[in-house]
């Protein structure tokens, strides 16, 4: 069997070879597409068009949180230029255009992360199996949401620094050129998601600690790009104020539960990566790099301590494999990975389908139109479905984003605490009701104020209740 095998190969090895990467092509295309395709819009596509909205009309960005029945609410918008963006293919396309935008968004991050395994490998074969390996990890934050973006210039920042560090000597021109693509992608990331900004910072601190003739020591290039990086970070709109985001948000999140800031579940796909990392750097600790210990050992920490953090494995796991030395460990490494890519691709071709022709429009209007829009309707919305409502042109209580509306950004307007209460079932809901005057709800399953609204059913209908949130009307 073996024999005929190579003996096949021998005969018609191109033309195997040619049917093995158009297989390949259609698996990653279906694989990219069902999630491009499944994923758009989410909840935050509606807020980043809405917001991406109100800039493009008013030339500048929202200083108050104009969408909340409170009048006056400070706020601040650290992903403008994803809202802009967001808008734009929302005006051309609808909210088809979110699919297509997230499309895009996928082959940029491909793209980069293409471009960063070709500097690790010289075949093209490996590099395009490594991207490939790399977009499976990050698949599920495939979407409009900044964090596409963020990844593939977090990629594109490691492959800066990994081209300018395999220098043994640096140019005056190297040297400028490397400074000047390190503020360049601070300078977009600040625009696009300026809390993400840590991500860059992380990998250029890898690279900081060297060892030179056996003896510990500073990399000032390094310390030199963290600190361009830290200056460019400023040219955004937001200026200083945007810089000290995260700074002006610690604890404004504490007790919401939101679940790409938990930590992943033990027994999960997320957790065979980190294991991953951990078992090839162990086997191949006496060969890498310091930074790449670094990268590493902070690439699972995060990703074990944060759900959204689990894409940051992808790059110690591109880097690790690129050292491992038997040429037959990487043959069965390529052909894994080809196969389980051809196979799940070929499963998702239906369901990239099926989302392709699904049309968000026909769900979404059957449920704003149980609830009319005019000064008379003072509606609630709960965690979730904040920022579809908002985004449809309502009035809201409150959205998912409950960063923007705690003290370190809304100043005295405490929200947070009585969101969180209402939330939790701490609230007297027959005292917060009257205080805001709702005479509509729009509530999921999962809220406290749902119990009390059922249990006072003489005092609220409900108007509407179907896959996804309930709405209530209150009589009289």
């Amino acid at each position: 069997m073996i024999k005929a095998i190579k003996d096949l190969f021998k005969e018609r090895g191109d033309f195997i070879r040619l049917i093995a990467v158009i297989f390949f092509a259609v698996a990653l295309v279906a694989f990219t597409c069902y999630h491009a395709f499944s994923q758009n819009p989410d909840g935050d596509a509606y807020f980043l068009i809405e917001t991406g909205r109100y800039i493009v009309t008013n030339h500048s960005l929202p200083d108050t949180a104009y969408w909340l029945i409170a009048d006056g609410v400070p706020t601040m918008c650290q992903q403008w230029l994803c809202c802009v963006i967001n808008y734009a293919f929302y005006s051309a396309f609808g909210l088809m255009g979110t699919k297509y935008l997230a499309l895009i968004l996928a082959g940029i991050l491909y793209g980069v992360m293409y471009l960063f395994a070709k500097s690790l490998t010289e075949r093209k074969s490996d590099a395009m199996g490594i991207a490939a390996a790399m977009l499976f990890i990050a698949s599920k934050l495939i979407s409009t949401r900044p964090y596409t973006m963020t990844i593939a210039l977090s990629v594109l920042m490691m492959y800066v620094l990994i081209r300018f560090f395999k220098e043994k000597k640096h140019t005056g021109r190297s040297i400028a050129l490397f400074f000047a693509a390190t503020a360049l992608i601070f300078i977009l990331q600040a625009n696009w998601q300026i809390s993400n900004i840590f991500f860059p910072m992380l990998w250029i601190c890898c690279f900081i600690p060297k060892f030179e003739n056996k003896k510990p020591s500073l990399d000032l290039y390094a310390i030199g790009a963290l600190f361009v990086g830290a200056i460019a970070t400023l040219i955004n709109p937001n200026g200083v104020k945007g810089a000290l985001y995260i700074v002006n948000t610690i604890g404004d999140v504490k007790g919401f539960s939101i679940s790409e800031m938990m930590s992943p579940p033990m027994k999960s796909i997320k957790m065979v990566f980190a294991v991953a990392v951990v078992a090839l750097l162990v086997y191949l600790i006496k060969e890498v790099p310091l930074w790449l210990i670094f990268a590493s050992c902070g690439s699972v920490l995060a990703s074990c301590v944060y759900i959204r953090c689990t894409w940051m494995m992808a790059i110690p796991l591109a880097c690790l494999v690129t050292y491992i030395k038997p040429e037959t460990f990487k043959t069965v490494i390529r052909t894994v990975l080809f196969f389980a890519f051809v196979i799940y691709g070929f499963i998702k071709i239906p369901d990239a389908m099926i989302f392709y022709f699904w049309m968000p429009n026909e769900v979404t209007e059957n449920i704003t139109g149980y609830i009319p829009n005019n000064e008379d309707t003072i509606l609630f919305t709960d965690f979730n479905t904040g920022n579809f409502m908002m985004f449809s042109g309502y009035k809201i209580y409150y959205d998912a984003r409950p960063d923007i509306y705690g003290p370190g950004i809304a100043g005295d307007k405490q929200l947070n605490s009585e969101m969180l209460d209402v939330m939790e079932g701490r609230a007297d809901y027959d005292a917060f009701v009257e205080k805001y005057g709702f005479n509509w709800f729009v509530v999921s399953s999962a809220d406290d104020i749902k119990y009390y609204l059922d249990y006072n059913g003489d005092k609220y209908e409900v108007v509407y209740e179907g896959y996804g949130p309930t709405i209530y009307h209150r009589i009289g």
